[in-house]
């Protein structure tokens, strides 16, 4: 009878398990192989294309920055040589590169050279000599100027480091001294050598070359027809105009040596690897192409 009680109560009541209790349950090891091999070939395409897009981006910021770079260049050669009156040939610039600074760093190779005419505020006293006044005339004085394509290992231009550096284009440029009204030097004691007078305060005012250079200081291109100062040595560093440079080239000279088609070439690619890269099809190699020279007509004339 007892029995038969227990038996009752246990299917009219039964007992109820401890919470603490429950069943097992998890993924299999096929469940998680599935899932892995689903995840990778979801994930992986996905992250590709995300690096790839970063990439190209990176890619396309230092074309972008070559590009700005070697138009702002080519408009800043244009200004200079606004009022360019003579620009050396190829011929010329190895005629007279003994006479320009670093004439014996194969590094540095001069590229485009020019003369030009140079506007100085307050130069020159009303009575013709060198301004020591609050109130002096301008003058024009003559420069020579030249870009340079420099091509060395130096670290401080060779960002990310590596065995090959860019090139870069700097520039250079000489000033002549200033003269009176007379066409005669302030600043010298003989006016047919280079002599240099205790009067001469600043370098702006001094001769800088060793004969009276006129309106023909290149003289056909002949080297006798100017040469720097005995005692110019060329303290003035060349000051570096744009980096990352490929190429820098000057094709054509025309208009009686008073224009000259500019040819640059950047390199973008070297701006991301460590390494020089090919442009020979590169549209990482833009380039900057323009026809410049003098927007004047000063220099036309052989006299004074």
């Amino acid at each position: 009878m007892k029995t038969l009680l227990n038996s009752f109560l246990k299917k009219r009541y039964p007992r109820r398990r401890s919470p603490m209790f429950k069943p097992s349950s998890g993924f299999t090891m096929i469940e998680l192989l599935v899932a892995t091999v689903i995840a990778t070939i979801i994930i992986v395409p996905m992250l590709t294309f995300v690096v790839d897009i970063l990439n190209r981006d990176v890619r396309e910021q230092a074309k972008t920055n070559s590009e700005q770079e070697l138009q702002a260049a080519v408009d800043y050669i244009a200004q200079d040589m606004s009022q360019a009156f003579y620009i050396y040939s190829e011929s010329g610039v190895n005629t007279i590169k003994a006479e320009l600074p670093d004439s014996d760093d194969d590094t540095k190779t001069p590229i485009l050279v020019f003369w030009k005419r140079e506007f100085l505020p307050d130069a020159l006293e009303p009575s013709g000599g060198i301004c020591d006044s609050s109130s002096c005339n301008d003058t024009f004085v003559l420069s020579l100027v030249a870009y340079y394509l420099i091509d060395d290992n130096n670290d401080t231009w060779c960002q990310p480091s590596g065995d090959t550096c860019p090139k870069r284009i700097a520039r250079f440029k000489i000033r002549d001294g200033v003269k009176d009204t007379e066409g005669n030097y302030v600043c010298s004691t003989d006016q047919d050598n280079n002599g240099r007078s205790s009067e001469c305060e600043t370098d702006k005012d001094k001769k800088r070359f060793q004969r009276d250079l006129g309106y023909t200081p290149y003289d056909n291109e002949n080297p006798t027809g100017w040469t720097k100062a005995s005692d110019e040595i060329y303290t003035d560093n060349l000051i570096v105009l744009v980096n990352y440079i490929k190429d820098f080239e000057i094709p054509v000279v025309s208009g009686d040596n008073k224009l000259a088609k500019i040819n640059i070439q950047g390199d973008a690619l070297r701006r991301i690897k460590t390494s020089e890269t090919n442009c020979d099809s590169s549209i990482y190699c833009p380039r900057a192409t323009a026809q410049v020279g003098a927007r004047s007509g000063f220099g036309t004339s052989t006299n004074p």
